[in-house]
């Protein structure tokens, strides 16, 4: 996986969308080092008191997306800082950690204690709220499956697993193609980005021949926890039929409006044969950060439409760095921007066609976006 500084992976709801622990996370730390904290300003200080402002100077030096999301972050320091001193507990110290990073609601914002806990500052989601446990989420899952095999789609599974889940479903009924990941990334000990889109890429070519014959092809990553900006280009290079601008980011370097040089990235065909079939691509407010960019980066294709709700709008690479006390942080450093030179952030990529799913959609095992795609392809 990528070190910290350019990995990816939303999820680390880690508990959540995601995965229920913090080994991806930890992993992504493993390789320590690359990102500097910024230094306290007084080194005399306690070790709490050092631990807190290292933290806020931090992402006063890094942090990308302050007035988009609305926060003061010198009024925080004002707030929260008279909080801390020598006898501040562990306990008393993320939880004043905690409430300070709360107001940006950027799940790529995460305050972890290795091996103890994690505190992410989330965006409020439609789909949480209506599938808010791991039972509901399951009930959504069944209801997708449930309704494909009404309509005769047989699905079959490929590629490597991860937590149980392989890396593609896909099936195909009457004239349409079906194709679900809900991850970017092949595998979880892959440390070559890069090599890991290559192998997800082949393994979908292997899929895609027997979609040929189809005349329309769905693309179902609601819900994906994200993993590698690679894998998402992979994927979407194998719909596109000329080299073209996907999109670019910049680096936040000095003030809070101040930035490097824009870095493009761009799609250009890969695969045997471009897929040009009309492809509908399926997304939620739970399909996050390289999912993000993947749904972004369709969005350019002139075969493709954006199905469902938003995207959870966390496209920045995660810049990791660790505090005096040895717990680690990651923040949003990067801004994205769409070949049309639009940032998504917070936003999330826009639909197309905008469909909700409730979870009394869920208790009928009717799914009202595949739904909505079948009844435009009759």
């Amino acid at each position: 996986m990528k070190p910290f500084h350019a990995f990816k992976m939303n999820s680390f709801l880690l508990g959540t969308r995601f995965f229920s622990s913090l080994l991806l996370l930890l992993m992504a730390f493993s390789s320590f080092g690359q990102n500097p904290a910024s230094p306290p300003l007084d080194s005399s200080l306690s070790l709490p008191e050092r631990s807190f402002d290292v933290l806020w100077q931090t992402f006063e030096d890094h942090y990308a997306f302050f007035k988009l999301r609305n926060v003061d972050w010198k009024a925080s320091y004002e707030k929260y800082r008279p909080l801390v001193n020598t006898h501040t507990s562990e306990d008393s110290l993320f939880s004043i950690l905690s409430q300070m990073i709360t107001p940006f609601q950027d799940d790529h914002i995460n305050l972890i204690i290795p091996g103890k806990k994690q505190f992410k500052s989330r965006k409020p989601s439609f789909f949480n709220s209506q599938f808010p446990d791991p039972k509901a989420k399951a009930q959504f899952w069944t209801m997708v499956d449930t309704d494909l095999a009404k309509h005769g789609f047989q699905l079959q599974a490929a590629g490597p697993e991860f937590r149980g889940k392989p890396l593609f479903y896909f099936g195909y009924s009457k004239g349409i193609g079906y194709l679900r990941f809900s991850r970017c990334f092949a595998s979880d000990d892959s440390e070559d980005e890069a090599q890991d889109a290559e192998v997800a890429g082949k393994l979908l070519d292997s899929i895609l021949v027997s979609f040929q014959h189809l005349k329309t092809l769905v693309i179902d990553v609601r819900s994906n926890i994200g993993g590698n900006d690679e894998f998402s280009y992979a994927i979407a290079n194998r719909f596109s039929q000329q080299k073209q601008l996907g999109h670019y980011k910049t680096v936040r370097k000095g003030g809070y409006e101040s930035f490097g040089p824009p870095k493009n990235y761009y799609l250009e065909p890969q695969g045997s044969k471009p897929i040009i079939l009309p492809t509908y691509v399926l997304t939620n407010d739970q399909t996050a950060s390289a999912a993000d960019v993947f749904a972004m980066i369709m969005k350019t294709l002139p075969q493709a439409k954006l199905v469902g709700d938003h995207t959870l709008g966390i496209y920045s690479d995660m810049y990791g760095f660790e505090l005096p006390n040895k717990w680690l942080v990651s923040l949003s450093n990067e801004r994205y921007f769409s070949n049309k030179g639009v940032c998504y952030e917070g936003k999330g990529t826009p639909v197309d066609i905008p469909v909700k799913t409730t979870r009394q959609d869920a208790v009928k095992k009717v799914d009202p976006v595949l739904e909505t795609v079948l009844k435009r392809v009759k």
